[in-house]
């Protein structure tokens, strides 16, 4: 009996030998005598037998860089490129890695302590030196590239294009870039504060609206600017519940005439500018 008792434990201590308890997050999960390791999303278990002399199985998590990226593939070439060489022969290092190669495609965020007044180039942690250009890939920068300005630089193979216009430019230059001469339309609308005298300011979109007031009476309105060639306008005027009042447009506009409302309705006009005036192409009233 004694033998039996004693075979029985050694059979029992040996299948407990042979379990594995797993716990995740100090919480068990179970315990069995085997342990399947799955790759999960983009997660891989690579596992080795490492033989008899060392009784053990080591595993090693992995990723599947096909669906998860490293910060390496991913920002490769961090774009941002400071030159403070003071000539127009710009280098710069990139930030995080040096760069291996230039790549048609390739982008960077250049700004220089110099102005490229004529022909300039750019070497990129000693990869060698690329000529810059505007964007048509062959104009000479000439001035385009101004000192301590960003410009945002494209390498198509063979030239750095600059992807911007470039330059400081006045305020009516930098409006022309983002309105209707770029095919763009400011869709924010200019609640003007009605008045005698009301000043419509160009620059503040392209919609631009006015309640009359029965206090203020019949009004006038005046653009600040004479807009950009071929730039278009909308001026919505509501008029109050009371009575009908007359709007005339003044300074820097060429309209059709006074506008005389109808109480309770809008009235909505369409104007174009020649770079000089703003002319009225269309009204629809009564609405």
């Amino acid at each position: 009996m004694k033998t039996l008792a004693l075979l029985m434990f050694l059979s029992f201590a040996a299948a407990s030998a042979q379990n594995v308890t797993v716990e995740v997050g100090a919480k068990p999960v179970g315990t069995r005598s085997k342990l399947n390791l799955e790759p999960g999303n983009g997660i891989m278990e690579i596992c080795r037998d490492e033989g008899a002399a060392n009784d053990r199985i080591t595993c090693v998590p992995s990723y599947n860089s096909a669906i998860i990226s490293s910060h390496d593939s991913a920002h490769s070439n961090e774009n941002y490129c400071l030159s403070t060489n003071g000539t127009p022969i710009y280098t710069c290092r990139l930030p995080y890695k040096a760069l291996g190669a230039y790549q048609a495609g390739m982008a960077f965020v250049l700004i220089a302590d110099a102005t490229c007044s004529a022909g300039c180039s750019l070497n990129i942690d000693n990869v060698g030196a690329v000529t810059i250009k505007k964007s048509d890939g062959t104009t000479d920068p000439a001035g385009a590239l101004v000192a301590g300005e960003p410009q945002w630089v494209f390498y198509d193979g063979k030239v750095f294009r600059l992807m911007g216009g470039g330059a400081t430019r006045s305020p009516e230059e930098r409006d022309q870039l983002r309105d209707s001469m770029a095919r763009r339309f400011i869709a924010s609308m200019e609640t003007m504060t009605y008045a005698s005298i009301v000043k419509l300011e160009t620059t503040a979109g392209d919609v631009h609206k006015t309640t009359t007031n029965n206090t203020v009476g019949n009004a006038v309105i005046n653009a600040a600017t004479g807009g950009l060639p071929g730039q278009h306008m909308w001026v919505i005027i509501v008029n109050d519940q009371l009575s009908r009042k007359t709007i005339n447009f003044g300074g820097n506009f060429k309209s059709a005439g006074a506008l005389t409302g109808s109480p309770g309705k809008s009235a909505t006009l369409q104007f174009i500018s020649d770079g000089i005036v703003w002319y009225e192409v269309a009204r629809t009233t009564n609405l």
